[in-house]
């Protein structure tokens, strides 16, 4: 009897949503099923318990791929949370510039929690949820991507290349905590950035907030530079204070070995970081100067450039002054291409353009035979320590990479290759080494390949650029291309969220840039 009554079929129990029904379940494999799940939980809460302190970011994989399955899930809507995609977006990015990001809440068993992680897990949930229920949203995003295709196949390569390097690392856990920060911090940002700066008005606060973060930072500078320290060094609350031997080498701060003279570093951790902020913001700047109609901007605009010079000398860093070089050169380059695209008589366009090879001869004359500038440029005895420690990391590095060409693991660059500087502290001067050590060299042809095609497709979009903010393709394009110069010598990741939000803006303008191009052709066609 108590057999009959076991194997008896349950009557289907009705689901939420009318009309549906869930399928019959016999009761020993419901209670089966549930046994299965219960001792999982328990398993895994024993995990948890025991190890959340050193495996706290594999232990909390399944969850994330749950929350994934379940925002996957989500039926459609116009509806979605985009204001609030905006908000932490914008936080995110005020954040990233003017927040030092080694201040941070240090809770026992947890990772720093800064600032960014503040923002952006947050910002990863909503734009996720976004993007699951806004047919129309993932179409936008669709439509504007394929501009320069390219650009976002080449990031999501190098990630899916970044997260198989995990699999092969040294330390499993610190691979997988920098592929976090990298999907976090670079691919979410890139997307979100996309989809931001394709409407009207966005990039143009962006520069404008740019330029406002500027002149904060500047003023630090010039504050920490009269402290001899971080202004903020012994009055940091204590619930932010990090008890780590990096933040108080951070505040304590850093002087060149050679001369001994102090090196701003403003709100970064090191002030190569300052120097690649103001090196790849410069042309934003300096584009207000040429392209604003109101006099009061350009004056602030002829001020503020010489503020960021004086900071860059403060830093004492070379790849800060070959940013703001550079940003002048390209600069001219654009507004003689532009002059002559649009004006086929214009003999000044045409000048620029014939002339500019013999100007980039000249500087680059001047950079090896005008003492001051040589020595700002290439270095001189005080800075030759570094350029030999780059050159000796090449010929330790490169033989590495060859032996294994599909890299040791993501984060795992400087610890295999061994070199440490003058505090002992393992490091890796050059970003192009540390990507091929760390990714192998298909990952390296995937993280450069993205920003050397943006900056093409930008140079070639630039053209049909008709509208005043799509104008700002300009200094975006040249931001990027001094990034991609600075990182050949600069391994430093402090400025690397801005310059994926530079990325996705760049994807945006390219896009507007083009239909604006097709739109004034448009007449000429129906003609």
């Amino acid at each position: 009897m108590l057999s009959l009554k076991w194997r008896r079929p349950q009557p289907p129990a009705k689901f939420v949503l009318g009309g549906y029904t869930a399928p019959p379940i016999r009761g020993w494999r419901r209670e089966l099923k549930i046994a299965l799940v219960a001792n999982l939980a328990f398993l895994y809460g024993i995990a948890l318990a025991l190890y959340a302190y050193s495996m706290l970011m594999p232990l909390l994989a399944p969850l994330a791929l749950f929350a994934l399955f379940i925002i996957w899930m989500l039926p459609d809507t116009e509806n979605p949370p985009m204001r609030a995609v905006s908000v932490f977006f914008w936080s995110f990015l005020v954040a990233q510039m003017i927040w030092p990001d080694y201040l941070a809440l240090d809770v026992a068993g947890l990772p720093w929690i800064t600032a960014l992680r503040l923002f952006g897990f947050p910002l990863a949930l909503l734009f996720l949820i976004s993007l699951s229920v806004s047919p129309s949203m993932r179409n936008q995003l669709k439509t504007t991507l394929q501009a320069p295709p390219k650009v976002w196949k080449w990031l999501t390569t190098f990630m899916v290349l970044a997260a198989i390097s995990v699999a092969y690392s040294s330390n499993v856990e610190v691979s997988l905590n920098k592929l976090v920060v990298a999907l976090l911090y670079w691919m979410l940002i890139f997307f979100v950035s996309v989809y931001q700066f394709s409407r009207p008005g966005r990039v143009t606060a962006f520069a404008w907030l740019m330029w406002g973060v500027i002149i904060f930072l500047a003023v630090l500078a010039y504050w920490e530079h009269r402290l001899g320290q971080v202004p903020w060094a012994g009055h940091i609350p204590s619930f932010l204070a990090v008890q780590d031997e990096s933040v108080q080498r951070i505040l304590v701060g850093a002087a060149r070995a050679a001369t001994g003279i102090y090196r701003v570093q403003s709100k970064f951790t090191t002030s190569l970081g300052f120097a690649e902020f103001l090196g790849i913001t410069t042309p934003f700047v300096l584009h207000f100067l040429v392209t604003s109609r109101k006099l009061v901007v350009r004056f602030a605009a002829l001020i503020t450039l010489p503020v960021m010079f004086h900071c860059i000398i403060m830093t004492d860093s070379r790849l800060g002054v070959v940013g703001f070089m550079l940003s002048f050169l390209f600069y001219l380059f654009f507004w003689g291409y532009l002059r002559r695209a649009r004006r086929k008589d214009s003999l000044i366009g045409t000048a620029v353009i014939v002339a500019y090879p013999a100007v980039l001869v000249a500087f680059l004359a001047s950079t090896m035979f005008v003492p001051q500038i040589s020595v700002m440029v290439w270095g001189g005895g005080a800075q030759q320590a570094s350029t030999n420690a780059r050159q000796d990391q090449y010929r330790s590095g490169t033989p590495m990479v060859i032996a294994r060409p599909w890299g040791y693991g993501l984060g795992r660059g400087a610890a295999q290759l061994g070199f440490v500087n003058r505090a002992g502290i393992g490091t890796i001067d050059t970003y192009v080494l540390a990507v091929a050590l760390e990714v192998g060299i298909p990952g390296l042809i995937a993280y450069f390949g993205m920003f050397i095609v943006t900056i093409y497709a930008g140079a070639m979009a630039v053209k049909g650029a008709r509208e005043h903010e799509t104008m700002l393709l300009i200094p975006v394009t040249i931001a990027l291309a001094n990034f991609v110069v600075i990182k050949t010598i600069l391994s430093q990741l402090d400025n690397h969220p801005l310059v994926f939000a530079m990325l996705g803006a760049a994807v945006a303008l390219i896009d507007r840039a083009r239909k604006e191009d097709a739109a004034a052709a448009a007449p000429g066609l129906r003609a």
